[in-house]
């Protein structure tokens, strides 16, 4: 009769094991976030973008420019408004972690608070933050698949559906409880994104606001979505808008387009 031995395995390799597969696991997820939320941007990029907010008070338009430099670690974001005319000028600008308001009516510029990253960007749906990137959703937050299903997608065909729940890593400094992100792939393995779903408290079942991307366009040779629209489900007939009218991805830019001068 054949005898068999008991396998003993020490449960620190277990642990080790179990923590390098779950590593494993996360990675693709990781990097199709980084994807889906970098689609707009590139290396560097330049954009004109049109921004429309309503709400129950007041509604606006506005006609914006937007330089990005993610080049490095920390990004540079400019964002300089066209028009209309009584707001011309204004300028917003991050550099590495600081983030700076010009009013050229005085020709002030204000250095924000990490305080103020949460607060609304010229009075529309979307935030200090939003709008910075300052926070990393791929960085700052820990991923857990949720679902994932066959789909289609006007402009691009077949693609694979992936909702994912982010939750923010014990010290990172992120104003949201809970995310859930869907995003798609398509036949080339590229991630888009699709909806985001921000909760204030991990517990949360309604959502405090909705992020959704759409109308697919090529623009300077790639597919991206052109339209972002916020929603808050509280605020009912509430959102902002923003369209991408031009988009050019690898433009030349220097640390000169980003300093104070720029905002001027």
């Amino acid at each position: 009769m054949a005898t068999y031995r008991t396998l003993t395995v020490p449960l620190t390799l277990l642990l080790s094991l179990a923590a390098h597969a779950s590593a494993a696991d996360s990675l693709p997820l990781q990097q199709w976030i980084k994807q889906a939320e970098t689609i707009l941007r590139g290396d560097t990029s330049a954009a004109i973008m049109s921004m429309k907010i309503k709400k129950e008070a007041y509604q606006r338009e506005y006609d914006l420019m937007v330089l990005t430099d993610d080049r490095a670690e920390s990004s540079k974001v400019l964002i300089k408004m066209l028009g209309p005319a009584l707001w011309r000028g204004n300028a917003t600008v991050k550099v590495d972690d600081k983030i700076s308001f010009y009013d050229p009516r005085n020709s002030r510029v204000t250095v924000m608070g990490s305080s103020m990253l949460g607060d609304n960007w010229m009075g529309s749906h979307f935030s200090n933050d939003d709008l910075m990137r300052e926070t990393d959703l791929s960085r700052h937050y820990d991923y857990q698949l949720l679902q994932q299903q066959a789909g289609q997608e006007e402009g691009i065909g077949a693609v694979r559906h992936y909702t994912i729940k982010l939750s923010p890593k014990p010290t990172a400094p992120v104003a949201w409880g809970k995310v859930v992100y869907q995003l798609y792939l398509d036949g080339q393995q590229r991630a888009y994104p699709k909806q985001l779903d921000y909760f204030q408290r991990a517990e949360d079942a309604q959502a405090a606001r909705t992020l959704s991307y759409s109308a697919l366009k090529a623009m300077d040779g790639k597919t991206v979505p052109t339209r972002m629209t916020m929603l808050l489900p509280a605020k009912r007939g509430e959102f902002t808008e923003i369209e991408y009218r031009k988009l050019k991805f690898n433009v030349k830019v220097s640390a000169e387009n980003f300093g104070e001068r720029a905002l001027q």
